[in-house]
This record gives structure tokens, sequence and C-alpha cells, in this order.
């Protein structure tokens, strides 16, 4: 839509980037919850379990995600962006609540999948939405520095957890505080790209006269309409598709492998209490910003793929790093590899959320966007069991090992099956 591609970021894109920013941030509040639930869980005798099992309920919203994100892509592509949204953030705002009145590990874990639905699916729609209004210049960028938000809402939660301590309870009840923003969400216009798909052409030209204060004369374009199945997503769209599983399976396993451990992983290697771990942890999640805002930088002058890809393997090599000095004791070694991962791999998360819009049409935006996020949920559940797993029989450092290992595997399927995007107008 050429009227979009080509309009100055203004008022209303510095609004829709704060709402969904803030959205974005509860996402991370949300996911990341959990990494500071665990060590708590410990000293209630009614929460008790294996590291395995721990790593389940870890896991558990991963999980949801998966689910969450193929079915409210797919749903975004026929009820609209805003609606989707809408259902998204009050699943995982209500289920947040719910978990913090968890009687037992076995009701946490179920409550936690349940709130995996609302951020699986927020994920893909607020990405897909946000890129229907943004100019073609900038979009990449944008789209980064959206993602970036989610080093904010890491950043909220480390503090939260140190200020509330031992109360893992008002941890998750915190969470729910997303609820607040439902009516500013509803105050949002549906994207003008899925309106005029839909043939709602005067609705999608009072929506831009509105947002970019000029009018602007919408055609329907005939045949755009593509069935909207995971059949024909492959059929059409194979290579980008695996691609991208690939790719999305081996960000998330690393950044939730590692993550979602790290407060006992740097409680291992270092030695130290689990408080203090915690702050070691928002210390890493600050190196999450300018990893985001150079990964930005790069999108819109190196280009999508090559930042993505460098990035990633980047992220694995930081990760070798760890696991080179995790039995060391070197405090700074150790500090300075987790850093450097927690820079890299969350710059690569904001490379893939400008890449991944960009490879697909509007009529299969959605259902591609979610079945991509649902192969990071898959690569995002496994990863923290899987960690537990190996902990139990082996170290801190092989399971880092384990990590980086696939973070680079997904760098090289970038560098063979992907293609470059930027500066490439939304068709």
């Amino acid at each position: 839509m050429e009227v979009i591609d080509k309009a100055k970021f203004g008022r209303f894109h510095y609004t829709l980037l704060a709402i969904l920013g803030t959205v974005w941030a509860f996402i991370a509040i949300n996911t990341l919850s959990v990494s500071f639930v665990i060590p708590l869980l410990s000293k209630e005798p009614a929460f008790q379990g294996s590291l395995s099992k721990l790593g389940a309920m870890g896991s558990a919203a991963l999980w949801g995600m998966l689910f969450g994100a193929w079915f409210f892509g797919a749903v975004a592509d026929y009820i609209g962006r805003k609606n989707a949204l809408t259902l998204t953030v009050s699943l995982f705002g209500l289920g947040s609540i719910a978990s913090s009145f968890a009687n037992s590990l076995n009701q946490l874990i179920a409550l936690r999948f349940i709130v995996g639905l609302g951020l699986g699916g927020s994920l893909p729609v607020a990405s897909s939405y946000f890129a229907e209004f943004m100019p073609a210049k900038i979009r990449g960028a944008m789209i980064s520095i959206l993602e970036s938000f989610w080093a904010i809402g890491t950043i909220i939660i480390g503090i939260v957890a140190l200020l509330l301590k031992a109360s893992w309870r008002s941890i998750l009840l915190f969470g729910g505080s997303v609820l607040l923003l439902l009516p500013i969400i509803l105050w949002l216009p549906e994207s003008p790209r899925f309106l005029a798909l839909k043939g709602k052409t005067k609705e999608a030209e009072r929506v831009i006269e509105r947002i970019l204060g000029k009018k602007a004369e919408i055609k329907v374009q005939e045949g755009k309409q593509a069935k909207i199945t995971i059949v024909e997503l492959w059929k059409k769209y194979g290579r980008i598709t695996l691609m991208l599983s690939i790719a999305w399976f081996s960000i998330a396993f690393a950044y939730y492998g590692f993550f979602i451990w790290l407060p006992r992983f740097l409680a291992a290697t270092l030695k130290i209490t689990v408080f203090k771990s915690f702050q070691y942890f928002i210390i890493t999640a600050v190196a999450q910003l300018p990893g985001y805002w150079s990964a930005a930088y790069l999108l819109e002058r190196v280009g999508r793929k090559k930042t993505l890809s460098t990035y990633l393997l980047l992220s694995g090599l930081a990760g070798v790093m760890f696991y080179h000095y995790a039995s060391s004791g070197d405090v700074y070694m150790i500090l300075t590899s987790a850093i450097l991962f927690s820079f890299f791999n969350l710059g690569a998360w904001g490379a893939i959320y400008a890449y991944t819009p960009e490879l697909y049409p509007t009529e299969v935006r959605g259902t591609g966007t979610g079945w991509a996020g649902a192969m990071a949920r898959i690569g995002g559940g496994l990863a923290p069991i899987l960690a537990g797993r190996i902990m139990e029989t082996s170290t801190v450092g092989v399971a880092v090992l384990v990590i980086a290992v696939i973070s680079i595997i997904g760098a090289l399927d970038i560098l063979v099956l992907g293609k470059e995007t930027k500066g490439r107008e939304l068709v």
C-alpha cells in the first residue's frame, strides 16, 4: 500500500510504538517471570520437584506459546490484527493473575500453559500489525526498536523480583497488570492493509485519513485472497518457511534455554546466592538494549540476512565462551560471556522480527509469522527441559554449550537459505 510505505514517520507511529511496545514489555515480563519463580519455589514443599520438572514448569508457557502462535496468527488473518491482539492480551493477563493463586506445581504448570497461549498469539499478531503501518524505508529498524521493549520488560521484571524478593505469587500477579492496556488497544484502528484485503476499502481509507491526515483512494486487488492454511504456506513458500522454521527454533532454543536458567547458571558458576544472581541477571538484561539498537541500525544498512545471521553466530560463540570459563570461577569472564550472549541474541531477535513479516504477502502474513512463532515455541519449550536434564547428569557448562551449538546452526541456516528483503515494499 503505497500511501503507507511512503508516509513520513509521525505522531500516530510514535503512539503505536508506545502502545505495542508496552504490550511487548509485558510479554517479556510474563515470559521471564518464571526465571525468578523457579528458585523461589524450592522454598515451598508443595512446589518442590526435580530440575527436569522445574524445567517443565519453565517450558509450560512456551508450549502454550506454540499453539497460541499458530492459532492466533491464523485468527488474525480472519478477524483482524486488532481484534486478535485484544483476545491474546486478555488471555495472558487473566492467566497470569490466575497463576498467582496456584496451590501445587502441577496447577502452576497448567496455568502457565494457558498464559503461554496468549503470549504466543500476541507476538506474531503484534509484529504483523505494527509492520503493516510502518513506512518501507524504516520498517526494519522500527520493528527492531519495537522488539527492544522486550529488554525493557526483562529489566522491569528483574527489578520487581528483587523488590518483592520471596513473593513469587506477587511476581506473577504483577504480570496481570497488562489488562490495564485493553481500553487503549481497543482505541487503535484496524490495519488498512487487512481491511483492503477483506474488501472494506472505505473503512481502510478512513483509517488512513485518521492516522496520516490525508485522503487516499484504495482499490480492491482481485485475486489476492489466498487459502490461509499451513499446507498452502508450505506449498507456495516452502523454502522461506523451512528457513524461518529452523531460524526461529534455533534463536528461541538458545534464548529460553539460557535465560530461563540464567539465575541458576550464575549462582552455580559464580558460587553466589539466588538474590545476588538476580542482580547479575539485570546487568545482562541491560546489555540487550544496545544489542537491539545496534541491530536496528545495521538492518537498514547491511541488510536483514547479514545482520541476523551474524548476530546469531556471535551469540553462539559467546555461549562457547561461557562454557569455556564456566568451571573457572572467573567472575569477569563468565559475566562478560553472559553479557555478550545477551547482546547478540537479543539483537538477533530484533532482526528476525523485522525480517519475517517481509517474507510473506499480506494475505498469509499472519499465518506465516504464526507458524514461525510456533517453531520458536517448540525450540523454547524443549530448551529449559533439556538444559535441566543436562545439569542433572553433567554440568552447567555443557548445558550452555548445547545451547551455543544450536544458535550457530541457526546462523548457518539463514546464510544458506535466506534472502534479502531490505527496502522491499510489503505486498
